[in-house]
């Protein structure tokens, strides 16, 4: 495994998401994210990277047959630890997979809210 940084998240997310949109969604469930690490004295660079990464590979398996599942395998050869890539599968609620961990249970809630607090703002006058 190589080192687990903020940095190489981003060029990884970048190398694969050319949307802005995504990108702007990946920095808020991260920042959020972030926030609750360090609240529960959790891994804060850990718990980040995986927030900017659970959606890295969206524009090239836009579909539930495909994202996130697919993109596992791409984070695997590129050096990210299991704890990474299993909490990003367990974001997708068609997977099925547990939210046994306060990673995984953190990153579905701030990839669920940061849509609702987006919209919000959109509507807002």
């Amino acid at each position: 495994m190589t080192e687990l940084t903020r940095e190489r998240a981003w060029d990884t997310l970048n190398r694969y998401t050319a949307s802005e949109a995504l990108r702007r969604h990946a920095l808020a469930v991260e920042g959020s994210t972030r926030a609750y690490a360090r609240r529960f004295g959790e891994d804060e660079e850990l718990w980040g990277v995986t927030a900017l990464l659970h959606d890295f590979d969206y524009e090239i398996h836009p579909t539930l047959d495909r994202h996130p599942q697919d993109g596992a395998p791409l984070l695997r050869a590129e050096g990210y630890p299991e704890e990474v890539i299993e909490a990003i599968l367990s974001h997708a609620e068609h997977l099925g997979l547990p939210r046994d961990t306060p990673l995984k249970r953190t990153l579905f809630a701030c990839d669920e809210l940061s849509g609702f607090v987006h919209a919000c703002g959109l509507v807002r006058p």
